[in-house]
């Protein structure tokens, strides 16, 4: 059975808890590697640690091999236009305080416009208030519907030529919602502003292509992703 070859490559899952064999549900924070990830990992250790773009002997010009082709690899898995698009940082949050405190702080001022929705995750909440705190930009919030949704008519509404930056994610990791990421950034552009997109919860689970998307800055975790061989 499919489930069961995916269970296999997976080490930790080959135990038991509480005298029941381990089924693991919380990938929202992060997700179990499989034995390939494990492996690379342990490969990376054995036979080339070094620091990446540092040196020229054999083990720096393995090592900064590696590490720029996994640029590679991640501009192909989201189908970005260059690995010049892919920067590597710690998280998806430090992804977005990194946008928000260059970009943010940068392009906005006082009477610009800062649009959420409630359904945001506090990484992609906080960073803007501070950054509107220090701007003089403001806050806006766009409401949920009774299933959880936002409505685009909403986002016509409240997107006006004040608006700077939508940021939004993608899917909430609370209610579940896809939001219809494609559109919205239609909306965003067509006033003059710049979408951001928390993407922690969507690349995990759905194919995602950032040009088709039409997104200007897209943050997610490589923790949470899963890869996998069947």
């Amino acid at each position: 059975m499919l489930n069961e070859t995916v269970r296999k490559q997976f080490p930790i899952l080959d135990q038991k808890v509480n005298e029941h064999s381990l089924v693991y549900l919380d990938s929202a924070a992060t997700s179990q590697k499989p034995q390939t990830v494990i492996d690379t990992v342990k490969n990376y250790y054995e036979l080339y640690n070094s620091n990446v773009h540092r040196g020229v002997h054999t083990l720096g010009s393995r090592a900064t091999e590696g590490y720029e082709g996994a640029r590679e690899k991640v501009r192909e898995f989201i189908n970005a236009k260059s690995i010049k698009e892919v920067i590597f940082a710690r998280g998806t949050t430090t992804a977005i305080n990194t946008v928000a405190h260059s970009y943010g702080r940068e392009n906005l001022s006082e009477g610009d416009e800062i649009v959420l929705t409630k359904m945001e995750h506090h990484s992609n909440i906080i960073p803007w208030q501070q950054v509107a705190k220090v701007t003089g930009a403001t806050l806006k919030y766009l409401p949920l519907q009774k299933d959880g949704t936002i409505s685009l008519d909403d986002v016509r509404e409240m997107v006006t030529d004040r608006t700077k930056i939508v940021a939004m994610s993608h899917v909430s990791n609370v209610l579940g919602t896809i939001n219809p990421i494609k559109e919205v950034a239609k909306i965003a552009h067509d006033n003059g502003a710049v979408i951001v997109v928390d993407g922690a919860q969507s690349v995990p689970h759905m194919s995602v292509d950032v040009q088709d998307l039409d997104a200007d800055f897209y943050a997610f975790s490589a923790h949470k992703c899963v890869v996998q061989q069947v």
